[in-house]
């Protein structure tokens, strides 16, 4: 009886003390909801006065991540982690307005969004979007369609990003929403300056522009003016670039205004301008001195003060790298902190699993060294059958020019015969021309897939941009001559008859000539010039005594066709 007597207090107790705690968040919540207009900044540090949010019932818990994402639109703080949305999104999906339902569906996409998991992100701002829609909730369906556009922005699509705006401007123009419908026409505008669309940018922006006269939102006008004023700096239109530079820091004072009128002003070589307007910026701001050091860099250099220049270079790097250490450390707490609830809420259940873990762990990890054992003595196993395809494919091209080169030798002889005695000249004169055909494709085809010509194409494509010598050594130098006479087996006959004092160098280069190398590939792998591959290619004409037969021949064309 006593023990029944003390279970009903203790139930009472805690309850009440349940409902106590609830009332008082109730409240605090109401609070939060109150002063979010008028100052997002009071109602963010009320917010966190809730200190264990995920104690709280569902209802209240989504209430509390919904006023967590208005805080957010207003002060641009960090989204809620997605597994907090997500139980949001449960109870909004079941109890919620139409309105509830899709501003949270918003939020978890811009969870998933910033989590960088872009193909879930999309998924649910489609779901918003239906929901926007079928209830005709345009504001709504507006800011869902701006998202979908950041997210196709982000994805470097820039024609459907601009699909996405357009719509969200209509929706918003539907509802007299001034400043987010100047806001759509703005990112329009941006997105065709990313595609060098500028005359169609400009007149977006333009409709932009009149639009946000209506309104007394300064952020609005300001991020106009100074994607306007970004377009005309494209045109290289520096007065119209400046007019709105200027008109983007009236009643704001930006550093990326300011970075923008001063980056103007040293490509129009305003210097006194940009350093005038430098020294307005506050100077012991710490949140602007790596941008004003940059800033000086960028002066200095352009006034050839290089010591200066490097000095301030020096020292934005410097804070630069301070700035991303301190960013990186920032996330990684963010991170830690962000999943901490869910960590500590499967703690038990880790513990309970732990032996199994291990188990299925060193089951997992023995499965996947088999199978990396597997997969690469498959890969060996292949490796050798496509070297050997290729080493048959090769041996039958050989021996497929032998057989050509003998055939034509045969049918030469044949047709000289023929000629005296006039026999069948003209049938026989066609099938050594098809011969010849025949036998110059094979030895392409054998250039092409040797190895050598492949490591050389691959020398060319590496990019070495301290490099200050030719990428061909003294050996390969030799091999690429090997191969070459021996798939053209009368070049080195030829090339001594028309010059039989040519140096060896010179019969090597000719060798790489005729393996069919560009000027760019050629310049590469010689380290020099273009204009110097062209030059050398004459020479080498000169030294041989060749005059091509019109402007449109080669000495490629003229050493294959003449050497055989």
């Amino acid at each position: 009886m006593r023990k029944s007597i003390a279970i009903i207090i203790t139930s009472i107790l805690v309850l009440s003390g349940c409902n106590k705690q609830q009332s008082v968040s109730d409240r605090l919540l109401n609070e939060v909801g109150k002063v979010i207009a008028i100052n997002p900044d009071s109602a963010s540090n009320l917010l966190k006065g809730i200190s264990s949010p995920e104690k709280l019932d569902d209802k209240t818990f989504a209430r509390w991540c919904m006023l967590s994402g208005k805080i957010t639109d207003e002060i641009f703080t960090t989204i809620l982690p997605t597994y907090q949305l997500e139980r949001a999104y449960d109870w909004y999906s079941s109890h919620g307005s139409p309105d509830e339902q899709v501003q949270i569906l918003i939020y978890l996409g811009r969870s998933y969004f910033a989590d960088g998991d872009y193909d879930k992100a999309m998924s649910i701002y489609t779901n918003a979007l239906d929901i926007a829609e079928k209830n005709k909730l345009n504001n709504l369906t507006g800011y869902t369609y701006s998202y979908i556009g950041d997210l196709y922005g982000e994805k470097f699509m820039r024609t459907e990003a601009i699909k996405r705006y357009k719509a969200a401007a209509e929706c918003f123009k539907k509802e007299n929403n001034t400043d987010s419908y100047a806001c759509a026409l703005r990112d329009v505008g941006r997105e065709y300056a990313c595609i060098d669309s500028l005359s169609r940018a400009l007149k977006i922006l333009t409709i932009a522009d009149s639009v946000a006269r209506n309104t007394k939102n300064i952020e609005v006008t300001a991020s106009i003016d100074n994607a306007l004023g970004n377009i005309y700096a494209m045109q290289n239109k520096y007065d119209k670039a400046e007019e709105y530079f200027l008109k983007a820091l009236v009643g704001r004072e930006t550093m990326p205004d300011y970075m923008a009128l001063i980056d103007l002003y040293i490509a129009s070589e305003a210097i006194n301008k940009a350093k005038e307007l430098l020294s307005k910026i506050p100077q012991d701001n710490p949140k602007y001195t790596y941008s004003i050091k940059y800033l000086y860099y960028q002066i200095y250099n352009e006034e050839k003060n290089y010591k200066e220049a490097l000095t301030n270079l020096k020292e934005y790097v410097e804070i630069t790298d301070s700035i991303i250490y301190a960013d990186n450390q920032s996330k990684i707490l963010n991170i830690e902190s962000k999943y901490n609830h869910l960590k500590i809420s499967k703690e038990v259940d880790r513990l309970k699993i732990k032996q199994q873990s291990y188990i299925i762990v060193l089951v997992i990890c023995i499965g996947i060294l088999l199978l990396i054992i597997i997969g690469y003595l498959l890969y060996r196993k292949k490796a050798k059958e496509k070297i050997q395809r290729q080493q048959e494919e090769l041996n039958r091209i050989k021996t497929d020019l032998l057989y050509v080169s003998l055939e034509l030798e045969k049918k030469k002889r044949l047709l000289d015969t023929f000629k005296e005695k006039n026999e069948s000249y003209e049938e026989m004169q066609e099938e050594i021309s098809l011969l010849t055909t025949n036998y110059k494709q094979l030895q392409n085809k054998i250039l092409e897939n040797s190895p050598l010509h492949k490591e050389l194409i691959h020398l060319a494509n590496q990019n070495k941009p301290r490099n200050n010598k030719p990428l061909i050594t003294d050996k390969q130098w030799k091999l690429i001559a090997d191969e070459i006479t021996y798939i053209y087996p009368n070049l080195r006959k030829y090339i001594y008859s028309r010059c039989p004092d040519l140096p060896e160098q010179d019969f090597w280069y000719c060798c790489l000539y005729i393996s069919g190398f560009d000027t760019n590939t050629e310049a590469k792998l010689l380290n020099i010039t273009v204009d110097s591959v062209r030059k050398k290619r004459l020479r080498l004409r000169q030294k041989l005594n060749i005059i091509l037969p019109d402007n449109n021949a080669t000495l490629y064309d003229y050493l294959i066709e003449n050497m055989h």
